[in-house]
């Protein structure tokens, strides 16, 4: 719940400052330069190794799918349940933790953090290099996301290509902007990841203890409550 209401908050603080533009009396500022995302973000897709089924493996390097995003609510991926041999490794994209990921396919449009290394398939999009943080992009991409998928197309799913994205218009804010909004946005990505982390770290511990309580390896008997 508190997650909830700090990613509520900057939502409603990104689209205050440059959808509304509250902070500037309604209006866009000069300074600042209208283009395409493509023009202020290195925009790339991951890669799959082929049969997939040949290279997944018990343990190894962590393989992102989009199972692992659409089931959590935090902006962070801590959890990731495949993995893949390290043969695999020339034919994907190693992402180091702290990477923003977006995926094109399947439910296409979901922005997500990763807090782990991972290697990522040709279901995400990634950013290697931005003149936009990742707290930024992740709430614009939050913000168009129903734009972006409409704009998509597919036979089964629906499909989010690169020139999408790349092609999207956008407005480049001044850097003495972007660095006033970070200031106050950060910190609250920053508490949201501290709580991502315990609610993981509480949700293994009790994923480790409840089979020994239920089987009677542990016994609590003697505990008075």
């Amino acid at each position: 719940m508190v997650n909830k209401n700090l990613e509520q908050q900057a939502q409603a603080i990104f689209q205050s400052w440059f959808i509304d533009y509250e902070p500037f009396d309604g209006k866009m500022p000069q300074d600042w330069i209208l283009g395409i995302l493509g023009d202020f973000v290195e925009i790339k897709r991951g890669g799959s190794p082929r049969p997939i089924q040949e290279y997944l493996a018990e343990d190894g390097f962590r393989w992102l799918k989009i199972s692992d995003a659409t089931g959590i609510t935090s902006p962070y991926i801590l959890d990731i349940k495949e993995h893949i041999k390290e043969s695999g490794l020339k034919k994907t994209v190693f992402l180091k933790a702290g990477s923003l990921v977006l995926s094109n396919s399947a439910t296409p449009g979901i922005p997500k953090i990763l807090d782990v290394d991972s290697c990522i398939h040709d279901g995400w999009l990634y950013f290697p290099k931005s003149k936009l943080s990742n707290e930024y992009l992740y709430l614009y991409f939050k913000y168009i996301r129903k734009e972006l998928v409409a704009l998509g197309n597919g036979s089964v799913f629906t499909n989010l290509k690169t020139d999408i994205l790349k092609n999207y218009p956008i407005a480049l804010p001044s850097e003495r902007v972007l660095a006033d909004f970070e200031s106050i946005i950060q910190p609250m990505f920053e508490q949201i990841l501290t709580l991502t982390r315990e609610n993981h770290r509480l949700n293994l511990l009790r994923d480790t203890l409840l089979p020994k309580l239920m089987s009677g390896e542990i016994d609590v008997s003697n505990i008075d409550i």
